[in-house]
């Protein structure tokens, strides 16, 4: 086991439920990616390959679709390793939204994607942003 896994176990052990429940005054959620929501940004680390990928995957998008305004910003990354700005979250899922970012952003308009997921949905000035977007065709073949 190694200490990512054994990190989530003992998180899991005292009752964190993972949609960012609060640790003082920070935030954590686990997934292929350990999240920390501290202040105004997000850092998220990855478990594994897969976190590893989406991290990479969030900043090429971001350079690449930034100007959409619909991508939560990404102030750097570093070794998959991600620091975006926080958002709040969002309340319902936007499906609007999910249509226009399928169309504007190509390379998220794939069969196993998670647009369809609150939790990688936030608002920024009452409007919808993608807080989680590093999944890619590749990436979503590797849930198996």
């Amino acid at each position: 086991m190694n200490l990512f896994d054994k990190a989530k176990k003992e998180i899991r052990a005292i009752g964190i439920s993972s949609r960012f429940p609060y640790l003082g005054g920070m935030k954590l959620k686990i997934s292929t990616r350990l999240v920390l929501v501290i202040g105004e940004v997000a850092i998220k680390f990855p478990l594994g390959r897969r976190g590893y990928l989406q991290g990479k995957n969030e900043k090429d998008l971001y350079s690449r679709y930034a100007e959409t305004g619909m991508l939560a910003p990404l102030l750097w990354e570093r070794f998959g390793i991600t620091c975006l700005q926080r958002c709040d979250l969002a309340a319902s899922l936007p499906e609007e939204a999910i249509i226009e970012i399928k169309s504007r952003i190509p390379e998220l308009d794939i069969k196993r994607c998670d647009l369809y997921n609150i939790d990688n949905w936030g608002t920024r000035e009452g409007k919808p942003i993608l807080i989680d977007y590093g999944v890619s065709e590749y990436i979503s073949t590797l849930y198996r």
